[in-house]
């Protein structure tokens, strides 16, 4: 996993050089999970998923070096949530073109399992999972900065559960919930910062 860079430039801008193999594998480990994600939540087999993240990603490898990359013009993740998009919609296409020439009645199963996938009208989906994503990403690597309970203390505060019932659950004084809440979130924060400029 890419971590501290020299240089103010990007990850995007860097593995748009094709000859910065290891600038291109930083990117391909940050942004192949992300892929994956945006293609699952749309429905698509865990098989399909794998198959159609390699096929973006070929995709990403041979446009990359030719996107105009502006930060305050347009996203990156805009376009790559676009060309996630078109590829599942081609992968749909051949799929139903193959099943009408087979006309095969045991292929009923994958027709509805295509009908069943759901296509993003808007392009706002790639920000909503993006944002996840980096989220999760963040947690990720702050937890190695933090012993005990604190990480555990966090992600119950997250699903609601309240300070009292945290501290009941975790043998915990009250006052030590907030605090490591407190010292969780801020890390959290500062390492979604990070990655935000590092990775859009």
């Amino acid at each position: 996993m890419p971590n501290q860079y020299n240089t103010s430039l990007t990850l995007i801008q860097r593995a748009q050089d094709p000859n910065n193999e290891k600038a291109w594998n930083d990117f391909a480990e940050v942004y192949k999970g992300y892929i994956y994600v945006i293609i699952s939540e749309m429905g698509i087999w865990e098989d399909d998923c794998q198959d159609l993240s390699q096929q973006v990603m070929i995709k990403v490898w041979q446009k990359l070096p030719d996107f105009d990359y502006n930060r305050d013009r347009s996203k990156f993740r805009t376009w790559l949530g676009a060309l996630t998009r078109n590829t599942v919609v081609d992968f749909i296409r051949k799929q139903k073109s193959r099943i009408r020439r087979e006309e095969k009645v045991v292929q009923d199963e994958t027709l509805n399992y295509l009908e069943l996938i759901t296509l993003p009208e808007r392009d706002d989906y790639a920000e909503k999972e993006w944002k996840n994503y980096v989220a999760n990403l963040a947690l990720r690597n702050v937890k190695e900065f933090f012993s005990g309970k604190a990480i555990e203390v966090f992600q119950l505060s997250m699903k609601g559960v309240s300070k009292i019932e945290i501290a009941k659950k975790l043998d915990l004084h009250p006052e030590s919930v907030t605090c490591l809440r407190g010292r969780v979130k801020r890390r959290l924060q500062d390492e979604i910062k990070h990655l935000r400029t590092e990775y859009e």
